[in-house]
């Protein structure tokens, strides 16, 4: 449960941005197409969750991946369970 709790932590710092960014591409895609699509936003949010990781994680905060890895959580399980969640919630975003 600890190891559950400490993921969502590490991914809250990439949900808020990611959002944001994904929102910013669907009307972005609103303005050249004419139509506006939530499978835009869903789409967008899996590909900037991933960049907003390797930005934040592997290049501005590396040192936090020891933190990460002294509780038992290695660089292999992070980055799956940044996949994992943000597959989840881009299709979430998509399907309404």
């Amino acid at each position: 449960m600890r190891k559950i709790k400490s993921v969502l932590v590490f991914y809250n710092k990439l949900l808020v941005p990611s959002v944001a960014i994904a929102i910013v591409i669907g009307f972005m895609g609103f303005l050249f197409s004419g139509k506006f699509s939530f499978r835009t936003i869903g789409l967008g949010y899996i590909l900037v969750a991933l960049l907003f990781h390797y930005f934040i994680y592997e290049i501005r905060s590396s040192n936090e991946y020891n933190f990460y890895r002294n509780i038992g959580i290695s660089r292999l399980a992070l980055w799956i369970a940044t996949l994992a969640i943000s597959v989840f919630i881009g299709s979430l975003i998509a399907m309404i």
